[in-house]
């Protein structure tokens, strides 16, 4: 169950109340009893939480986790065979099945290789199926972001916070577009500059002026914009709207059920494309140069979110794959980072 990846290290000890707060009960109390080692109690938690819920493929796999410490090897091969039939995918995955110690005494089985065979299918047919060009609609002007503000600086340094729980009021479309400005947002144009600075300079520096990142709203709560997945196109300072629907539910599966989502009104997504980088800067483009420039941009919304009375948290815990389908990226991207955001209670 705790694997050397991100993605399964929260999986339990932050799931949320979507199937009920029965449900979620019944799998903490599972964590509770995995952690001290009483996976006997464990797998019987499991089994009254499945009997009241729909479990999702992660559900599955922690279950399949406990059972193999069990000794439940049958058991086991159901739990993973139906979360791999539920969908299970990603490269992630697959090294978790690699790495993951709790599964050490499935992996003689003969049922073992044909189960990894089916993931990685799984996970070539999801590869396969990302658009090449992103998909675009309705495009919405955002309000003009304001340079001028109350709050210095240095109130906001002291004072931001990550913050996981919010008030469930909306949060305004100005607010938005703060928000997404201070992320990525222009701040010097550049007329007729080179195509990679994709309209000027930014309010995140970025090696080279290569800008990699992509910025993506998914709005649940935003007062004037309807739920939905949107682009944002920074150079015009609007949302280009790529899905025209409620895509929550399928970002909070990819990002493990985190309660982060409970209350949010909107998460701010970030993705890169590495080669923009990568084609001057090699290696070091992908280690380091991307990677510092997310950390750039995340640190400006935290402190926009402050100034504007919002709660904020980045989060890195997520199913790749699945992310980039509830997001509707493109083929060249790669997942980076989720900030759900709300009014601070």
């Amino acid at each position: 169950m705790r694997t050397a990846i991100v993605v399964t290290v929260l999986v339990l000890a932050t799931c949320v109340g979507a199937l009920g707060q029965d449900y979620r009960s019944l799998r903490l109390e599972a964590e509770a009893k995995y952690r001290t080692r009483e996976y006997g109690e464990a797998l019987k938690l499991y089994r009254q939480a499945f009997k009241i819920g729909k479990p999702g493929s992660v559900d599955r796999y922690n279950a399949a986790c406990v059972a193999a410490l069990d000794g439940q090897i049958d058991e086991a091969f159901g739990y993973l065979y139906d979360a791999v039939g539920a969908g299970l995918a990603g490269r992630d995955w697959e090294q978790a099945l690699d790495e993951d110690v709790d599964l050490t005494n499935l992996r003689t089985d003969r049922r073992w290789e044909p189960l990894k065979q089916k993931l990685w299918e799984n996970t070539a047919g999801l590869e396969k199926s990302f658009p090449e060009v992103r998909l675009e609609g309705a495009v919405i002007k955002l309000p003009e972001p304001s340079f001028t503000s109350n709050v210095p600086v240095e109130e906001a340094l002291k004072n931001r916070r990550s913050i996981r729980s919010y008030d469930s009021s909306s949060v305004s479309l100005a607010e938005v577009s703060q928000l997404l400005w201070a992320a990525y947002g222009i701040t010097q144009p550049v007329p007729n500059g080179p195509a990679q600075l994709r309209g000027g300079l930014r309010t995140a520096p970025s090696a080279g002026a290569l800008y990699p990142l992509e910025i993506y709203l998914v709005a649940r709560n935003v007062s004037g914009l309807a739920r939905g997945v949107y682009w944002y196109r920074s150079e015009t300072n609007e949302l280009v709207t790529v899905y025209h629907e409620d895509r929550w539910d399928q970002l909070v599966e990819a990002s493990l059920d985190q309660p982060h989502f409970d209350t949010a009104a909107g998460a701010i997504v970030y993705s890169a494309v590495f080669h923009r980088t990568t084609d001057k800067y090699g290696p070091r483009g992908r280690e380091r140069y991307v990677c510092m420039e997310v950390g750039h941009s995340g640190e400006n919304v935290y402190l926009q979110a402050y100034a504007l009375k919002i709660g904020t948290c980045a989060l890195g815990a997520f199913t790749d794959l699945w992310l980039k389908r509830a997001i509707g990226m493109t083929k060249e991207e790669e997942p980076l980072y989720i900030m759900p955001f709300g009014k601070i209670k």
